[in-house]
């Protein structure tokens, strides 16, 4: 059976209160956060079409319209998703669905938020991911909580993956499969100022 080309995983946008715990601040994301999670397509999209955003706001609804615009961009950074999974909403926090939208808009791909924040789920999610045909030699991306993001990755069969420092939003965990076996690359977003730059 097929490994997947490449699963990249991110952690959601950034959000009030203190990054390091998911239970502080609200469920929703900060506004920097969701300049995060509006930039998060430039990271997929092909050179052209490039896309212009128009957010609108609506009784307490941000929505972005995404349209090409006869612009050349800059070269995509990472391959563009075939698939897109976000932690399942809880009463604490829906932002790994708020983080992915607007990408999930701009390659017309739906969000699956059928797994929830806990081992068993994560298991049940990797299993899909790694076993299904459906995903052989395609491109995953996962938004999950920073918490989890190690078992995430461990059971897509990373050996001894770092912990993810709860103070970091800015990051993309590429998993690759060379002759079968996991690894982990660690690369930066360079998305908003003031992010890594490696």
């Amino acid at each position: 059976m097929s490994s997947p080309t490449q699963v990249l995983i991110i952690r959601h946008g950034e959000k009030l209160g203190d990054p390091k715990t998911d239970t502080d601040g609200g469920p929703h994301l900060s506004i920097q956060g969701s300049a995060r999670a509006t930039a998060l397509p430039s990271l997929f999209v092909p050179i052209t079409p490039q896309l212009d955003c128009k957010l609108d706001h609506e009784a307490k609804k941000f929505k972005g319209i995404y349209q090409p615009v006869p612009l050349k961009g800059k070269a995509a950074r990472f391959l563009e998703p075939n698939f897109i999974f976000a932690t399942k909403a809880s009463k604490h926090s829906n932002r790994p669905v708020e983080t992915v939208t607007p990408a999930s808009v701009a390659l017309s791909l739906a969000i699956n938020d059928a797994f929830a924040d806990n081992d068993s789920d994560i298991t049940k999610m990797a299993n899909t991911i790694l076993q299904n045909t459906s995903f052989a030699s395609k491109v995953v991306l996962i938004c999950w909580h920073h918490g989890k993001i190690p078992e995430v990755a461990k059971a897509l069969g990373v050996s001894n993956p770092p912990k993810w420092d709860g103070k970091v939003f800015d990051r993309v965990w590429q998993i690759t499969f060379p002759n079968g076996k996991a690894k982990l690359d660690d690369l930066p977003q360079m998305l908003l100022y003031g992010d890594s730059a490696k």
